[in-house]
């Protein structure tokens, strides 16, 4: 069997419940086209995590998930979604990444297919809608776009940041991955946002590069010999962060390391006293999104609230302080998150989605998890 074959038959991830039968509808057929790896191979855990998470959500909702891996590779990802496109009977949905080079050609070819489109984790850039539009327009069975409120997350990691730091200003370093990523720009506009509003530090220099440890850890060195009044390290990921901390501890300075993440290597580090926080939980994204679609099949359509293009606003800062807990609840759940909670067709209610984990960890401990609220 060759490579494609294999992955389109056996790499597949095919989650069926019966837990909507008796319902009106069938159920909602969803594929997700997962631009990572099935297994390790130094790239990090997250493409498994948003998978594992939109298994327990269609667990919880009796959707049926078929996720296929590209495993990083573009052409790949373009043929499996070519073979979707032209299957017999096609999903009802089909859940895609924006990978730069290859966003427009998924929607074309998914165009001319009966599936809706939903895209998820990374927004279009203006350029690319300029080419391919917006959603629900000239592709109209592109119903939605989503992503975390990741400008959000950076503002409270970085208010977290501060209030460590005490009455010191910030001097901060950024170690970014794709410079041209919306969710790279939105990241660091958090971080401006919270340094400008009271003059309450400055940004010495932000790079770009492979959002690897290695290169974490090299950038972090060299950047810790350029500006030795830093105090804090920004990285784009838990994979960087980790690099990071660790050219702090070789050089032996006190600066304080924040991530985008949540990754159980990070929770890790910060239970032993490497990492400093992260803000966690963009691996939900493809499980808000499976709500999101559950409901639209079932004539709830997300966008009467928030329209077609949502960022949604669920991530949470984890320190010292509340690691154990969100390592808990988040990790060690086995299956028992109940995504359908936040569903407008079982539990009817008005405004915009609202994903914050203390309604899906209904408990004690869950109030736990956010401690940096709006200020």
């Amino acid at each position: 069997m060759n490579r494609r074959n294999f992955l389109l038959t056996c790499a597949g991830l095919l989650t069926r419940t019966s837990a909507a039968a008796g319902r009106s509808h069938p159920h909602p057929r969803v594929v997700f086209l997962n631009p990572g790896e099935p297994m390790e191979r130094g790239t990090g855990p997250f493409w498994r995590t948003v998978a594992r998470f939109m298994t327990d959500a269609a667990r919880a909702l009796g959707m049926e998930l078929e996720v296929l891996w590209a495993e990083r590779d573009d052409l790949l990802m373009l043929r499996q979604c070519e073979e979707v496109a032209r299957r017999a009977t096609p999903p009802h949905y089909v859940v895609i990444v924006n990978q730069e080079r290859v966003v427009q050609r998924l929607m074309t070819t998914l165009a001319r297919s009966s599936s809706r489109i939903f895209l998820i984790h990374n927004d279009v850039t203006p350029e690319q809608r300029r080419e391919i539009g917006s959603e629900r327009q000239s592709i109209r069975n592109w119903i939605g776009t989503a992503t975390d409120d990741s400008a959000r997350g950076g503002y409270l990691l970085m208010e977290y940041l501060q209030r460590r730091l005490g009455r010191s200003e910030a001097q901060v370093i950024g170690i970014m991955g794709d410079p041209g990523a919306p969710i790279t720009k939105e990241r660091m506009q958090g971080v401006e946002d919270f340094l400008a509003r009271g003059n309450r530090g400055r940004i010495l220099q932000v790079v770009y590069g492979d959002p690897s440890h290695a290169d974490g850890e090299r950038k972090a060195s060299l950047l810790l010999s350029r500006y030795p009044e830093a105090n804090v390290i920004l990285a784009t990921n838990d994979l960087v962060a980790l690099g990071a901390v660790r050219a702090v501890k070789h050089r032996g300075v006190e600066v304080l390391v924040g991530s985008m993440g949540g990754t159980r290597d990070a929770l890790a580090s910060i239970a032993q006293g490497g990492l400093t926080a992260t803000a966690a939980g963009h691996y939900l994204i493809g499980a808000c999104v499976m709500v999101m679609l559950y409901d639209y099949h079932h004539g709830k359509d997300f966008a009467v609230h928030g329209g077609s293009n949502q960022k949604l606003d669920y991530l949470y800062v984890v320190q010292r302080d509340n690691v154990a807990c969100y390592d808990d609840l988040i990790f060690r759940h086995d299956g028992a998150l109940d995504f359908g909670i936040y569903s407008r067709a079982l539990h009817p209610r008005t405004g915009r989605y609202d994903f914050r984990l203390e309604r899906l960890l209904d408990t004690p401990k869950g109030r736990l998890i956010c401690p940096c609220p709006p200020s």
